[in-house]
């Protein structure tokens, strides 16, 4: 049993003192930073992201677009609703003047005894909504043209995408 305890003590040792004396004597070489080789990109890859540009740019443009016609047609929605209110007021001016305008002709041919009085109330009343369809259709014009709804904007045609190339096959 002491033989097997001194061979395998003497090969510990050993190793100790070989390990001891190499790392004293052993010089580590500089090793060169890593350069990083770039590989030409393929006209796939330049055509790809060509593509993802173009998308981006689409994509951009058509939510400017839609932000643009959104406030036009808030702004256009405000200004027809003051056209209509303001045009509402008119024609409702208008017919007021009509039926006051048949009350006093009615009230005159029911008053009238003659063919003259009765003629005279008509012509009147003749006179009367004359005069308020001109009232009206000045009112009307000083108003000015309608305002006008926005046109939906044009998407406009979605990048195509570019080919991938055929996959060419391995001869061994």
């Amino acid at each position: 049993m002491k033989k097997t305890l001194t061979n395998t003590r003497n090969v510990a040792l050993l190793v100790a003192a070989g390990l001891l004396a190499g790392t004293g004597t052993a010089i580590a070489e500089e090793t060169p930073a890593p350069t990083s080789t770039v590989k030409p990109l393929t006209e796939y890859q330049k055509a790809k992201a060509a593509y993802s540009a173009a998308v981006d740019a689409y994509i951009a443009n058509r939510k400017s677009s839609q932000a643009q016609y959104k406030s036009a047609k808030d702004a256009f929605a405000a200004a027809h609703k003051t056209y209509s209110s303001a045009r509402k007021t008119i024609l409702d001016t208008y017919k007021g003047t009509v039926t006051s305008a048949k009350a006093v002709r009615d009230a005159a041919v029911a008053a009238a005894t003659t063919e003259a009085a009765k003629l005279e109330a008509a012509t009147a009343f003749k006179n009367a909504i004359a005069t308020a369809t001109s009232v009206r259709d000045a009112a009307v014009a000083a108003l000015g043209a309608a305002p006008v709804a926005p046109t939906k904007p044009a998407v406009g045609a979605r990048p195509t995408p570019p080919t991938k190339p055929a996959k060419v096959a391995k001869t061994s």
